[in-house]
């Protein structure tokens, strides 16, 4: 069992969503997104939508999940399904999968890299504390909590939420 620190990222209160289900949840996190981006012309330039209304085929997933040899965690599994990916910003997104073979985000990808013995599921870029900062699923803990991997203060590994949908939420209402 991994040990993670809380000594730069805040505690975050979560009381207030804990009650919603994963759908509500989502939806309101979309929305949320949307309205952070709203009056960016990011997209006019990429051709690409930053927050996508349409989410991943199952055919596709179950195609990445064969090629990484795991199943994704679930809750983010079901994300993808109603959304593609969320970029709100440099640095700031959640990764996915791309349209027709084009992407402005990263793909979630296995690693073993980040710290040994331990195995983690990289699915977003976090640079709120320096560029190249990540959060990172612990696939292997109970309730699969997301931690935040901060290169440049250490590195930590600091605890950031307890699921996806609830790192999710605190993503796009920090």
């Amino acid at each position: 069992m991994a040990t993670y620190t809380q000594k730069v990222i805040p505690q975050f209160d979560f009381r207030a969503v804990e009650e919603l289900g994963l759908s509500d949840r989502f939806q309101i996190c979309i929305e949320q997104a949307r309205e952070i981006v709203q009056d960016e012309s990011l997209e006019e330039i990429l051709e690409l939508p930053r927050i996508p209304s349409f989410g991943v085929t199952d055919s596709e997933l179950r195609a990445f999940e064969t090629l990484i040899g795991i199943p994704l965690p679930f809750e983010y599994r079901q994300f993808l399904s109603v959304c593609r990916y969320i970029s709100l910003g440099d640095g700031w997104e959640v990764g996915g999968f791309g349209i027709n073979g084009d992407s402005i985000v990263g793909t979630p990808w296995l690693s073993q890299e980040h710290r040994v013995g331990v195995e983690y599921l990289v699915f977003a870029d976090y640079w709120k504390y320096a560029d190249g900062d990540q959060l990172l699923i612990d696939i292997h803990e109970p309730g699969q909590p997301v931690i935040a991997y901060l290169h440049e203060q250490g590195p930590l590994f600091e605890f950031y939420a307890p699921s996806f949908s609830l790192a999710l939420w605190r993503l796009v209402h920090e």
